[in-house]
């Protein structure tokens, strides 16, 4: 009886070692999935930040053109 009463104690173990492994798969999946989109996210950004940059420099640019130094429209 002991024998039997072992085994399903092991048995049980095993199904928690199992689900816990499981869940634990799960987990890392999603994490993954998180990661990625996280990348995603990050190569946007960086290529909106590289358009928001040449867009001040354009805006600079023309500033310069056409107010001078002074702040005051160039006349041509």
């Amino acid at each position: 009886m002991a024998e039997s009463e072992l085994e399903r104690a092991f048995g049980t173990l095993a199904e928690a070692l199992t689900l816990t492994e499981t869940e634990i798969g799960e987990e890392i999946n999603l994490i993954q999935q998180q990661i990625e989109q996280l990348q995603e996210r990050v190569v946007e950004l960086n290529t909106r930040q590289g358009t928001l940059s040449h867009d001040r420099e354009s805006i600079a640019e023309m500033y310069r053109r056409y107010c001078g130094a002074t702040g005051q429209p160039v006349e041509f």
